[in-house]
C-alpha cells in the first residue's frame, strides 16, 4: 500500500529590531615633517582614530587661527585614499590652531607650533670686490649680497628673493644690475659696477624686511700725475702737397720716461695758425690739418697722427695736444718751407725715447735733408738701411720711402733687457750715427690680492675667488704681464690654476670649501703671494630624526619624512646635500629606499617605504658626521571575518548552495578576491570575487555519500589572507522510503532584519510519527531507518539552531 506522507512545517520567526544612532568618529592627525619651520611648506595628513579599518573622509574642511603663521593652501586625499593632505604652507613663527570638521566625524581643533628658523634670512651683509680705484687705472669691479640669519652667520634663502641695488651718486659710479636675484636655496648673489670720476659712492642693498645695508668705494685721482709728452717730427717740411710730418704722444711717468697705459688714452690734437684764429681738431678743411684720431692704446706708451699740408702755404702752425687727467707740454711751431728737392740719398733718423717692453715699438720717424738741413722728397722709392749695435736689444727692419715722400714711420723690436749703449747705423751717404735712450719699465710696487668675493662662505660650498693687484696707493691695477695661480693642496678649500692675462685688472676662481673650520693658505701668481684668510662657516646639524605613522598596515605604502635636528632638537637646513642611507633589518617586513638625499638648503625629505607583511624591523638611519639613528618599526595587517553560509545537512545528488561572506567591524568587505577549494561535490558555479554586500556565492553538485568539504581563502587590498573551512554532512539513504516533498535543509536566513528559521525536517519526522502510529506502519519502519536516532538527531539540531 502506498503511503501518503503529508508534512507539516512548522515556521518560527524571531523579530530582532535593532535601532541604533551613528556613532561619530574622531580625527587623527600627523605632521609632514614632524617640526615644522617658518617660512617653508608642509602637510597635516589627517584620518580617523582608532579604526583600523581604512576610512575617506569625505568633505573635509581644515581652518587657521592665523594665516600668518599657517595657511591652509589645499585639501587633497593622498595615494592610499583613507588619510586626506592638508596642504599648508608657514609663515611667521608661532603657534596656530588647526580645526577639523567633517560628516561622521566629531570636530577638532588642535594646536601647531611653527618653530623659529634660527637659519632663516633676517639680515643682509654686502661687500664690494675692489673697494679702492684710481680715476687712471681699471674701472671695474664687483659687488655681492649675502643672507645672514640674527647672528649674522651666512644662511640660505628659503624661496627666490630680490635684492634692490642702488648707488648714491650716479656721476661717480654707476652699477650694472639695479636687482639681483638670491635663488632659493643659495644664499649670495653678484653684480658688477663701474666707476666714472674721483670721489666717494655708496652702493646700498635692500630686501623686504630687512635692514638696508652699504659698502663705500673710493675712487682717488693720482698722487704722482703722469704726463703726455709731444713730438713732431720731421721739424722741418715742404710745402708741397705730398709734404708730411707726425704727431706723437708718448705717455711719460713724473720722472719723464716712458710708462704703459693701463687704459686707452685719448689724445686731442690742436692746430693752429698763427697767422689766423682757425684752430683744427677735426677733418676740417685747413692749410694743415690731422686727420687720423690719436690714441695711445691700453698697454702701449705712444701713439700717433699724421699731419697733412696744403700745398702753397708758408705759415707757421702751432701744434698742441690734450688728454683728460694729464698733464701737457707746450705747443710746438711747425712752418713749412718752399724748398722742393728730390733725392734719395741723405737720410735722417728723429729718434723717439723708448721703453725695453721686449715688443715691437714706434722708435723714431726716417726723414729726407740735403746737406743744409733742407727737407727732400723722394725722388723714387727706396729702402733704408739701419744697423743696430745689438739686435737683441734693439732691431729695425729696412724703412721703406715712398716716391714723393719726405718721411716715414720707423718701428723696432725692442728686448725686455738695457745692455751697454746700443748705436744705430743709418746706412745713407751721409751715415748717422743715433745712440737711443732705452729705458725699463718702471718696477711698480703692487701687492697681490686674493679673497672671497663674498663676505662669508658656507662650508662644503661652492663659490669665487677674486684675484687683482693693487698699486702703490691701494687702488686697482692691472696685471703687467701673464701670471698663473697657484694653491697649494690643504683640506679646507679647493681652488683653482687660472691664467692671469696681462692688462686685465680682475679674475675669478671657480672655489669650493671643503670642511668648516679656519686656515690660512697662499696663493702664488708669477713673482707675486697672497695669503687667503679662509673661514668656512658650518649650521652643523647633530642627529637625524625620522617620523612615520603610528600603525603601519601591511600591503600599502607609506611617506615618512626625515629631518636634520640641531643639539636643541630644532630642524636646521642642510648647506650641502646630504646623503642620508637607510637599511631595514628584514626587508620583508619593511622595504626602504638605499638611500635619501636632503637636497642643499632643505631642512627635511620625504620617502616612501612599503610595509609588505605582519613583524617588525629595525630602520637604520645612517650619515656621514652624524650619529647613527635606529628605529624598530611594527607592521600589522587587517583580519577580516570570514563565514561560510550554507545547510549543515544535504541530499545526495542534490545542488548544495553556499556563500562566504567577508566583513571588518560589520563593514561588507567588497572586491576581495575568494579562492575555493571544494571536497566530495563538483562546482556548478562560483564567484571569485566579493559583491558590495562582501559575498560571494557558489553552487555545487553533491557527490560524496558522506560530506562536502570547503575551504575557502580570502585576501586583497590590505588585508591578510584568511582561510575557513566548514563540513557538510551529506544525509544517509532513508532504504525504500520516499517522502513526499522536499526535505533540503535551507538553513536561517534573514528577512528585512528579522530571523526566519524553518525547521522543515522536525515538523515532518512529528507529523509522519503521528500518521504512522495511526496506521501501524510504525514498528516495520522504525526497523529500518532507525526512528528513536533519528529523533535524538533532530533534537540535537533544534538546539544547536535556537543557540544560534
Amino acid at each position: 500500500m502506498r503511503a501518503i506522507l503529508t508534512l507539516g512545517i512548522t515556521v518560527i520567526i524571531m523579530f530582532s529590531t535593532v535601532a541604533y544612532a551613528q556613532t561619530p568618529s574622531d580625527f587623527d592627525h600627523r605632521f609632514i615633517p614632524n617640526k615644522m619651520l617658518q617660512n617653508s611648506e608642509g602637510v597635516i595628513q589627517v584620518y580617523a582614530k582608532n579604526n583600523t579599518t581604512p576610512t575617506n573622509i569625505m568633505n573635509l574642511v581644515a581652518t587657521s587661527s592665523d594665516s600668518s603663521i599657517i595657511k591652509i593652501v589645499g585639501i587633497e586625499p593622498d595615494k592610499n585614499n583613507f588619510m586626506t593632505d592638508v596642504k599648508i604652507k608657514t609663515g611667521v613663527s608661532g603657534t596656530a590652531n588647526i580645526a577639523l570638521a567633517a560628516p561622521g566625524f566629531s570636530s577638532q581643533e588642535f594646536p601647531v607650533i611653527v618653530n623659529k628658523n634660527d637659519d632663516a634670512p633676517t639680515n643682509l651683509l654686502i661687500k664690494t670686490t675692489p673697494n679702492t680705484f684710481s680715476t687712471t687705472g681699471p674701472k671695474q669691479g664687483y659687488v655681492s649680497v649675502e643672507f645672514a640669519n640674527s647672528a649674522n652667520l651666512p644662511t640660505r634663502a628659503t624661496q627666490d628673493t630680490s635684492i634692490a641695488l642702488s648707488t648714491s651718486n650716479s656721476d661717480i659710479l654707476t652699477l650694472d644690475d639695479n636687482v639681483l636675484f638670491i635663488k632659493k636655496g643659495s644664499y649670495f648673489a653678484i653684480g658688477k659696477f663701474e666707476i666714472k670720476k674721483d670721489g666717494i659712492a655708496q652702493i646700498s642693498a635692500a630686501a623686504p624686511n630687512m635692514l638696508t645695508v652699504s659698502s663705500t668705494v673710493t675712487i682717488t685721482t693720482v698722487g704722482t700725475q703722469q704726463s703726455i709728452q709731444l713730438f713732431v717730427y720731421p721739424t722741418k717740411i715742404n710745402d708741397y702737397s705730398n709734404s708730411n710730418a707726425y704727431i706723437i704722444a708718448q705717455l711719460h711717468d713724473s720722472a719723464g720716461n716712458p710708462v704703459q697705459a693701463t687704459s686707452d688714452i685719448p689724445v686731442s690734437v690742436q692746430i693752429s695758425d698763427t697767422s689766423t684764429t682757425t684752430v683744427n681738431t677735426s677733418t676740417e678743411t685747413a692749410d694743415m690739418a690731422s686727420n687720423e684720431p690719436l690714441v695711445i692704446k691700453k698697454g702701449s706708451y705712444w701713439g700717433y697722427s699724421k699731419l697733412i699740408v696744403n700745398a702753397g702755404t708758408n705759415d707757421t702752425f702751432n701744434l698742441g695736444i690734450s688728454a683728460k687727467g694729464y698733464t701737457v707740454p707746450l705747443p710746438i711751431s711747425l712752418k713749412p718751407t718752399s724748398a722742393q728737392l728730390y733725392d734719395t740719398k741723405s737720410a735722417k733718423l728723429d729718434i723717439l725715447p723708448i721703453l725695453a717692453t721686449g715688443q715691437e715699438e714706434l722708435i723714431g720717424v726716417l726723414h729726407l735733408e740735403d746737406s743744409n738741413g733742407n727737407p727732400v722728397m723722394a725722388s723714387s722709392k727706396f729702402l733704408t738701411e739701419i744697423d743696430s749695435s745689438n739686435p737683441a736689444s734693439l732691431s729695425i727692419d729696412n724703412v721703406l720711402m715712398e716716391q714723393g715722400s719726405d718721411s716715414a714711420l720707423v718701428f723696432g723690436k725692442v728686448g725686455n733687457t738695457i745692455p751697454n749703449p746700443v748705436t744705430l747705423n743709418v746706412v745713407t751717404q751721409n751715415s748717422q750715427i743715433v745712440t737711443p735712450t732705452i729705458t725699463l719699465p718702471t718696477q711698480k710696487s703692487y701687492t697681490l690680492v686674493a679673497e672671497s668675493l663674498i663676505p662669508q662662505v658656507l662650508a662644503h660650498d661652492d663659490y669665487l675667488t677674486a684675484v687683482y693687484l693693487l698699486d702703490a696707493n691701494n687702488a686697482l691695477t692691472t696685471f703687467p704681464k701673464d701670471m698663473t695661480t697657484f694653491v697649494a693642496s690643504n683640506d679646507y678649500v679647493q681652488i683653482e690654476s687660472k691664467l692671469l692675462p696681462k692688462d686685465q685688472s680682475i679674475v675669478l676662481l671657480d672655489s669650493q670649501s671643503l670642511k668648516e673650520g679656519t686656515t690660512t693658505v697662499s696663493l702664488m701668481a708669477g713673482d707675486y703671494q697672497s695669503n687667503i684668510n679662509v673661514n668656512n662657516i658650518s649650521s652643523k646639524p647633530s642627529s637625524i630624526f625620522v617620523d612615520y605613522p603610528a600603525e603601519l598596515l601591511s600591503n600599502l605604502g607609506n611617506t615618512f619624512s626625515i629631518q636634520l635636528l640641531n643639539s636643541q632638537q630644532l630642524p636646521v637646513f642642510a648647506d650641502h646635500d646630504m646623503n642620508i642611507k637607510l637599511v631595514s633589518s628584514d626587508p620583508s617586513v619593511l622595504n626602504v629606499p638605499d638611500s635619501v638625499v636632503i637636497k642643499q638648503g632643505n631642512y627635511y625629505s620625504l620617502f616612501d617605504v612599503v610595509a609588505k607583511n605582519a613583524g617588525s624591523t629595525e630602520l637604520a638611519v645612517l650619515s656621514d658626521e652624524l650619529p647613527l639613528a635606529k628605529y624598530t618599526i611594527t607592521i600589522t595587517n587587517l583580519t577580516p571575518d570570514i563565514t561560510i553560509s550554507s545547510n549543515d545537512h544535504v541530499s545526495r545528488n542534490t545542488v548544495l548552495d553556499a556563500k562566504v561572506i567577508a566583513q571588518y567591524h560589520g563593514t561588507p568587505l567588497d572586491g576581495m578576491k575568494v579562492d575555493w577549494q571544494v571536497k566530495g561535490a563538483e562546482i556548478q558555479t562560483m564567484n571569485s570575487i566579493t559583491d558590495k554586500d562582501g559575498s560571494a556565492n557558489i553552487s555545487v553538485l553533491v557527490q560524496d555519500p558522506t560530506s562536502v568539504d570547503m575551504q575557502v581563502s580570502v585576501t586583497g587590498g590590505i588585508y591578510g589572507t584568511t582561510t575557513v573551512t566548514k563540513s557538510i554532512s551529506v544525509n544517509p539513504p532513508l532504504g525504500g522510503f520516499s517522502a513526499v516533498g522536499d526535505t533540503t535543509d535551507t538553513g536561517p536566513f534573514n528577512i528585512m532584519g528579522s530571523l526566519l528559521v524553518i525547521t522543515p525536517i522536525a515538523a515532518a519526522a512529528a507529523g509522519g510519527i503521528v500518521i504512522l502510529k495511526k496506521k501501524n506502519m510504525l514498528d516495520g519502519i522504525t526497523e529500518k531507518i532507525n526512528i528513536p536516532d533519528r529523533i535524538a538527531e533532530i533534537k540535537e539540531r533544534i538546539a544547536d539552531l535556537r543557540q544560534r
